[in-house]
């Protein structure tokens, strides 16, 4: 039985990186275009600060390039989590990406009103699927079985 919770666990947890890995894929053009927008629009957003124009200036033509290592690692982060071959090195790329992902996507101290309320929502949704990765990366698949003497 602590099997196949454990197995139902990773399989919950691994859906969402698989599911939007594969979105991105058959979206690629749109998916794109979407990741430009939103650093364009945290970059509109953050006009006051140097740091932020140097930043995005080196960045955004690197796009198509984190779009792909992007998805390299919610596919490979997943499945590896999913699989239960490596659950900790997935859980590793899975708590990588998630950083600067809900960095960039969920910027709600920069919004206001109900859009502000989602994207703390969203940005609190992430930190918790975050927390769940540390616990993967911490414990792996579970306990391995230990041998009577």
């Amino acid at each position: 039985m602590q099997r196949f919770i454990g197995f139902l666990g990773r399989l919950c947890f691994s859906l969402i990186f698989i599911i939007a890995g594969i979105n991105k894929i058959l979206n690629w053009d749109g998916s794109e275009q979407y990741l430009v927008n939103q650093m364009l629009d945290v970059l509109a957003k953050s006009y006051h600060q140097g740091w932020a124009q140097t930043l995005f200036d080196q960045v955004l033509p690197l796009a198509p390039t984190l779009l792909v290592v992007g998805t390299i690692a919610e596919l490979l982060g997943g499945l590896l989590v999913l699989t239960g071959l490596q659950v900790r090195l997935g859980a590793l790329i899975l708590c990588l990406f998630l950083i600067p992902t809900t960095l960039l996507f969920h910027n709600f101290w920069a919004l206001q009103g109900s859009e502000m309320q989602l994207q703390l929502t969203m940005f609190m949704k992430n930190l918790s699927i975050f927390g769940g990765g540390l616990i993967l990366l911490a414990f792996g698949k579970g306990r391995k079985k230990t041998e009577a003497p």
